[in-house]
């Protein structure tokens, strides 16, 4: 729907490509959302963001090229890597056309759920993907679903897993720009789940990230509320308590080696403690 507004009487606001001077869009993650249209956009000669307050979410990624598109008198300039979530229920529309050769990706999506907030994720309205592949291709998984010939209900249901897919990726980029979320972090806690035979010491991830002792156990305390030795210990003994019931065959002293601890009795000693029950009664 075309709003009646004369762009010429709006103030705009140029904005920095910071997530975290304009905030993020809070999506619930309780239902699936339906994509309604999306593809490839170009012009060779540079064209006008259509004038309008769209029902439905705009995701767009800027692939070449420049753009000021305004969202309610706020100003966003799209630069390659660019990625903007514009909102339902507002005015969206641009003054000056885009550069020549504009080429972008775009995705139209509803929320089908949009009260629910027990379960949601936050997306930074612009964010500045750079050179991350992986965006890039989560939104060519979205367009190749979507245009696929494959029977409605199957098309539809791969556009909405992609698509979750793609929104998470911009969750957690957002989080990084804005520093909720420390990388190197990101990676001590994956390689805690990959090697949970293990108990990794601090001296040997400073070691393998070429950063100080302090820097590391400073940067982890920070992001988590736990030593890197905590953590660890939570992250095997919660991994240990899921596997107790579909293992009756397995000895308690594998167990206790495949999650790093010296042998069953520790093993038993640090589960009472956690959970309260014995790894015998678990089972």
């Amino acid at each position: 729907m075309k709003s009646n507004v004369n762009i010429n009487n709006v103030k705009t606001n140029n904005i920095k490509a910071n997530n975290t001077e304009y905030g993020d869009v809070i999506l619930s993650m309780d239902r699936r959302r339906r994509v309604t249209l999306c593809n490839h956009n170009f012009s060779h000669e540079g064209i006008l963001h259509p004038d309008r307050v769209m029902d439905e979410y705009d995701l767009l990624f800027m692939q070449e090229g420049e753009w000021d598109i305004i969202e309610d008198e706020v100003t966003y300039h799209l630069v390659p890597g660019s990625v903007l979530l514009l909102e339902p229920g507002k005015h969206h529309y641009s003054i000056e056309k885009c550069s020549p050769m504009m080429r972008n990706v775009y995705i139209h999506f509803a929320n089908e759920d949009e009260n629910s907030c027990e379960s949601s994720i936050r997306i930074p309205k612009l964010v500045q993907t750079a050179d991350n592949r992986e965006i890039h291709h989560a939104f060519e998984r979205v367009i190749d679903a979507f245009w696929s010939r494959d029977d409605e209900q199957l098309k539809q249901l791969r556009c909405s897993m992609y698509l979750e897919a793609l929104l998470l990726k911009l969750s957690d980029i957002g989080n990084v720009s804005s520093g909720k979320t420390d990388i190197l972090v990101s990676e001590i806690i994956h390689r805690f789940h990959c090697e949970p035979e293990r108990f990794l010491s601090p001296e040997e991830l400073a070691l393998n990230y070429n950063v100080s002792v302090r820097t590391i156990s400073g940067r982890f305390k920070e992001q988590t509320g736990m030593s890197l030795h905590q953590y660890q210990l939570h992250v095997k003994l919660d991994m240990a308590y899921d596997i107790l019931p579909i293992s009756p065959g397995r000895s308690l002293h594998d167990i206790a080696l495949s999650y790093g601890f010296y042998d069953e009795f520790q093993f038993s000693k640090l589960f009472k403690r956690q959970f309260g029950i014995s790894p015998s009664e678990r089972r």
